[in-house]
């Protein structure tokens, strides 16, 4: 395979440094140019990668040579790629040998999948001992009635619980204990209001006692979850920028500092608002009563004086993070993957950016984001110093970092945005 250093185009948002580092590619899976790709999620040598949508399942990966990643198998039916059903998000458990897949209803226009669905919503729980060979341990379904709508979105992994956000009506937090596969607890942190419930995703401090809640529509706030079974709400008034905009997607807390990575994610219409599109801003947790916006950093395609140039059904929307103390690590579905400068709160800058070429054709197009052949989605996984990403388009990515602050991530063993696995 051939080596691609990629160089940097011009921040934004005030940046005026040049920026210096760069991606190289190491290597590439197309994961059969099937398109509609999800989340990624490594155990040792292999990698899985789900699917948004249906009738496809979870790609298995071999990852023992990164230079070659291949795919040697799959999850398929009757446990995975059913009817309605994306497999959406996915983390493993190495210290149980466990793969969990977060399994959604997706949308026939969003997704492009079928009408109906093949079970209720679910966390399933494969035994990975055998690395290319899960075997089905356990489900657990999400309750759902016709006077309470509600659908799973995402979780985050800390040791053996999933925090799970469930927007809609009813409990939008469900802890799981994917040991036994059993809810231990749910509560409606109570951030918005009826018809304004999405409570989109959460992340748990390294030492458990605190969530970082991202409600789309109604702000970011902090809540002290020491215990589970009576959690409260520390923050007092929710941050929320939206309007403009819609609000925090994710938070992603940086090492040793009371600073959170937070991204915002906008559609383009008739799914969302479409450019300016959403940013990734830097939130001061110092006082976890009233956090506080203390930068922000957005791409040129961002600017409003460029919304007119860009193509339909695309977005230049921050997604997914991974960070280190310095250095955060972004999806930015069009924009490729982002090597963002933290180490000034007030002043993140870009300092490497990937977009690669696009794989020629695939086997499902996205109906709703195709306007642009590329959309990096998934969290970035550090894994012994190289990063794996996955293109909801173009497949599996291994790459390798240079520039600045890289010693942080040559020197990891294993970090990803949304679970504590690199805090054992």
């Amino acid at each position: 395979m051939k080596s691609l250093v990629l160089l940097l185009g011009v921040a934004a948002c005030g940046d005026n440094l040049a920026p210096t580092g760069s991606f190289e590619l190491v290597g590439h899976s197309d994961l059969g140019a099937r398109g509609m790709n999800s989340a990624l999620a490594i155990a040792g040598d292999t990698a899985y990668v789900g699917s948004r949508i249906d009738g496809k399942g979870i790609a298995i990966v071999d990852i023992s040579d990164p230079a070659q990643p291949t795919v040697v198998g799959e999850i398929g039916a009757p446990d995975e790629g059913l009817l309605g059903m994306s497999s959406r998000e996915l983390r493993v458990l190495p210290d149980h040998n466990l793969l969990v897949v977060l399994n959604l209803n997706c949308s026939p226009d969003l997704h492009g999948c079928q009408q109906g669905e093949a079970e209720p919503e679910n966390l399933k729980v494969f035994d990975i001992t055998q690395r290319r060979a899960p075997v089905l341990v356990g489900t657990y379904a999400f309750a759902r009635s016709f006077h309470m709508v509600r659908s799973p979105h995402e979780f985050y992994v800390w040791n053996n619980l999933a925090f799970v956000t469930v927007p809609g009506v009813g409990p939008q937090l469900e802890v799981i204990d994917l040991l036994t596969r059993t809810q231990v607890a749910a509560w409606d942190p109570g951030l918005g209001n009826t018809g304004d419930d999405i409570l989109h995703s959460i992340s748990i401090s390294p030492d458990g006692h605190t969530a970082y809640l991202s409600h789309q529509t109604a702000g970011l706030a902090l809540a002290d979850v020491t215990d589970l079974v009576h959690p409260s709400l520390v923050t007092t008034a929710p941050l929320d920028w939206a309007p403009p905009g819609m609000g925090p997607h994710s938070a992603v807390k940086v090492d040793g500092e009371d600073l959170l990575v937070v991204t915002e994610e906008i559609y383009p219409a008739p799914y969302g608002a479409g450019c300016p599109w959403g940013h990734l801003r830097t939130v001061d947790i110092h006082d976890p009563t009233a956090p506080r916006v203390v930068g922000e950093f957005a791409l040129p395609e961002q600017d409003p004086s460029r919304c007119a140039s860009v193509p339909a059904a695309t977005a230049f929307t921050a997604h997914n993070a991974t960070v280190t103390h310095d250095l955060a690590l972004v999806t930015w579905y069009a924009g490729g993957l982002e090597a963002i400068d933290i180490s000034d709160p007030a002043a993140p800058s870009q300092l490497a950016e990937l977009r690669p070429d696009p794989i020629a054709q695939v086997a499902t197009e996205d109906p709703a984001l195709g306007g642009n052949p590329i959309e990096m989605w998934s969290y970035p996984v550090i894994a012994d110093g190289l990063i794996y990403v996955v293109d909801v388009r173009n497949g599996l990515y291994v790459l390798r970092y240079h520039g600045r602050w890289g010693e942080q991530i040559s020197d990891v063993r294993f970090r990803e945005g949304n679970s504590n696995v690199d805090v054992r």
